[in-house]
């Protein structure tokens, strides 16, 4: 929980972050897997992604700790970078 609460504070503190929304869901055995929803600033979202990283690094000390970031973009923009519309 106070994980959490930690991550819920962190984005005022972060540039470049838009908003920043966290949920949880059951991992079986490993108790709790932890998502998190980032929005930034379309030009800055390389900026906001060192950022972020570099917020989590103290986290690794933690077993059993693990983080993956995956970049996401609307469905327009995705379309548009295979030469499609989205309609």
């Amino acid at each position: 929980m106070r994980l959490c609460i930690n991550f819920i504070k962190q984005p005022k503190e972060i540039p470049y972050v838009k908003k920043w929304r966290v949920f949880n869901t059951y991992a079986g055995n490993n108790g709790l897997k932890q998502y998190h929803l980032i929005y930034t600033e379309k030009e800055k979202a390389e900026d906001a992604i060192m950022e972020i990283g570099r917020y989590f690094v103290p986290f690794n000390q933690i077993e059993g700790f693990s983080l993956q970031i995956e970049t996401l973009i609307g469905v327009s923009d995705s379309y548009n970078l295979v030469g499609m519309k989205w309609e």
